[in-house]
């Protein structure tokens, strides 16, 4: 047992030297010992304690990922927020075999694409295949089965269409891909904003 504490001990030692090392190096701000280095970062990720991400998982610009969630096999956009307790692609058991048990192997599971500025509230799971838009709006303690379309918020289990995000989801999605805000640093997304008081506005 003692032995045990203490290996963990020099392990946690050890990744808290590589993760900082690995931010210095990279621009990140990762705080957790449980993301892994091999997986592949943008500009500013922010990962905070205790959150897991496994080294297939792609996170672009300026996205974080809250205190213990688990993020695998899956491709994230730019500007998404993920809050705490989020569980994306979980090892699923296959169901279809005559026992469900790992016994007779792990089912492959397919990737998980989440598109830009993507919210995802508190406690939601996001089972493997899914596709959920730019923009989207996952409510708290969603489990999301299916597709989910840009700029739609949804909620329940399984997740369902609540409504739209915006009065008409089209204008704002042209006007954000006409402007290439995805692509836009964060300073240059607040003058757009500033320039065209698009704060004030109801979109």
């Amino acid at each position: 047992m003692l032995r045990r504490i203490l290996k963990n001990k020099i392990y946690s030692f050890f990744q808290i030297i590589r993760v900082s090392l690995f931010n210095i190096i990279n621009g990140t701000e990762i705080f957790s010992i449980y993301a892994s280095t091999h997986a592949l970062y943008g500009k500013k990720v922010r990962i905070e304690e205790g959150a897991v991400v496994t080294p297939d998982v792609t996170i672009g610009n300026y996205s974080y990922i809250n205190f213990n969630s688990r993020i695998e096999n899956c491709i994230i956009g730019n500007y998404c927020s993920i809050s705490d307790n989020v569980s994306i692609c979980p090892a699923e058991h296959n169901i279809k075999k005559i026992l469900s048990h790992p016994l007779l192997g792990d089912k492959k599971r397919k990737k998980v694409y989440i598109g830009n500025d993507v919210l995802i509230s508190h406690n939601v799971t996001i089972l493997e295949g899914v596709t959920v838009g730019d923009g989207a709006i996952v409510g708290a303690g969603a489990v999301v089965t299916k597709d989910v379309k840009s700029y739609t918020i949804v909620g329940g289990v399984p997740a369902r269409f609540i409504k739209n995000r915006f009065k008409s989801n089209y204008d704002v999605a042209k006007y954000i891909k006409e402007n290439k805000i995805y692509s836009m640093t964060p300073s240059e997304i607040l003058n757009l904003i500033k320039r065209e008081k698009l704060d004030n506005k109801v979109l």
